[in-house]
């Protein structure tokens, strides 16, 4: 009887969750093999696995290209919904063990670089003031690999700013705020004293450049062919805010920066803002989730305090 016949025994009679586990598991080492060893299976019993769901389901999941195995459409469907199956679960392990810790609820807030200084700390202790009893997980790092955790249910919310080249069709998105460009520059640069500066003496500067691709990049190249003038040297190419912050109080570099992270690290004695001309943003921090998943109330509790900051 063919996979797509009316009378098919429906799926969930059919998987088991070792199969799932071993699915994922593929999708993040990429091979069976690693597989095997993450789920603490042998290769030939992970094999099996393999082929037992692929007969149950009647379908060819995997195709043998060399000596490795590459999932067919329907092995990366199946593929993609044992990720985000597992996910679920692993949230709804969440909530319960916080339900018994006292708390009402557990969020997992997907937060990018630049939004970790500001947006998310503001947030968070507007949550702890009115619901301490929610619990939130942050994972740190580049949007695109969040947006992939967002699609995949490993986490509930995602704040940060999106480049113009991301495929945001499945993402609700909603801006909070967007905070001007400064330029910077180190504690003890010969500049920090000036009280007025342009643009043009800061070319004349040895620079960081926002790494190509982001939106400050974005902004800055913008910005160069506005004034028909660029830095004469750019030592060093680099989107690593810390990094940055420690180079430039040990070099005497010119550096770009959002006008509240900068004032953050200013505020701390790590960098000076210099009074120059601000410019536009490169685009808004944005409050994103995924279209069609329904946000549990201490999501939406988060969220709230999210957008809050956008107000201050």
């Amino acid at each position: 009887m063919p996979f797509s016949t009316v009378q098919r025994e429906p799926l969930i009679n059919r998987l088991r969750l070792s199969q799932l586990a071993l699915l994922a598991a593929m999708d993040r080492t990429g091979t069976l093999s690693a597989a095997a060893r993450e789920v603490n299976l042998t290769q030939p019993a992970a094999s099996r696995l393999l082929r037992e769901l692929a007969s149950d389901l009647r379908v060819v999941l995997f195709e043998r290209v060399g000596r490795t195995l590459r999932p067919t459409a329907a092995g990366r469907a199946l593929i993609r919904r044992a990720v985000g199956f597992l996910a679920e679960l692993d949230r709804t392990q969440d909530e319960i063990e916080a339900i018994h810790d006292g708390l009402v609820g557990t969020v997992r807030l997907g937060a990018g670089v630049s939004s970790c200084y500001v947006v998310v700390p503001t947030a968070l202790k507007l949550l702890m003031e009115q619901s301490s009893e929610i619990a939130v997980n942050i994972r740190e790092g580049a949007m695109d690999e969040l947006l992939g955790r967002l699609r995949t249910g490993q986490i509930d919310l995602l704040v940060g700013r999106f480049g113009h080249e991301q495929d945001l069709s499945d993402v609700k998105t909603e801006d909070l705020y967007r905070p001007s460009v400064v330029a910077v520059c180190g504690v003890k640069h010969p500049l920090a004293s000036r009280r007025s500066l342009d643009w043009d003496q800061l070319y004349e500067q040895p620079w960081i450049f926002p790494e190509a691709g982001t939106a400050m990049r974005s902004a800055i190249e913008s910005h160069f062919r506005k004034t028909k003038r660029r830095p004469a040297k750019a030592s060093v190419e680099s989107s690593s805010i810390q990094a940055n912050v420690a180079l430039l109080n040990s070099s005497r570099l010119i550096w770009v920066l959002s006008s509240d992270v900068a004032a953050y690290f200013a505020k701390l004695g790590a960098l000076h803002v210099l009074m120059v001309e601000q410019l536009p943003a490169p685009g808004a921090f944005v409050l994103a989730w995924l279209v069609g998943r329904r946000l549990s109330p201490a999501a939406e509790k988060l969220a709230d305090c999210l957008r809050a900051v956008g107000t201050l």
